[in-house]
């Protein structure tokens, strides 16, 4: 009896401890062009971000998003995201400024689940124009962002899951405890 008990804990232990595939199916950022913290001395003319999994496109609705915005907060890009397998680019205006540049997504990954993040890149010189854009390989980026931020997170991965062992671990508590004061009292 005490045998099968224990066996129970283990199973349950197990599944709450087993990492669910969907939480390891989304789409990570895998490199970015320009790379995050770089130091240029010219606006790019196009800003990509590449994944380890290709983009999904949902009919005509913009379901991937790449803004690029300057230090005043003034979104600077095209606003024309492309989305080529598991690159997403976007054009930026021919604006002559200098200081930093937060580059955004918003992407949804094939999946279905959104991810989104962001990083930054400074311009020295300010003339606009001047870098040539990036080359439309399928090769990704070397850098990974800074702030790299997504959804599959430490704790959205495994917070239910602790969760779920501490409730099971009060409970067998809980029921060695009753199971204790009924055996006295035989």
């Amino acid at each position: 009896m005490r045998i099968r008990r224990i066996l129970q804990f283990s199973l349950l232990s197990a599944l709450v401890l087993l990492p669910l595939p969907s939480a390891q199916a989304h789409a990570q950022l895998v490199g970015s062009n320009p790379v995050a913290g770089a130091h240029l001395d010219a606006l790019p003319t196009q800003v990509e971000v590449t994944f380890d999994a290709n983009l999904l496109n949902i009919g005509s609705a913009q379901t991937n998003v790449l803004v690029v915005k300057d230090s005043q907060g003034r979104q600077i890009d095209a606003k024309n995201s492309h989305v080529s397998g598991a690159t997403l680019r976007v054009g930026v205006s021919p604006v002559v400024v200098t200081g930093d540049f937060t580059v955004s997504w918003r992407v949804v990954s094939g999946d279905g689940h959104p991810e989104e993040g962001s990083y930054q890149f400074t311009v020295n010189k300010g003339t606009a124009s001047a870098v040539p854009a990036p080359s439309t390989s399928m090769a990704p980026a070397t850098s990974t962002p800074v702030q790299h931020r997504t959804k599959s997170d430490f704790w959205t991965s495994y917070g239910t899951r602790l969760l779920l062992l501490l409730a099971a671990a009060l409970g067998v508590g809980i029921w060695f405890r009753f199971e204790r004061a009924r055996r006295k009292l035989k």
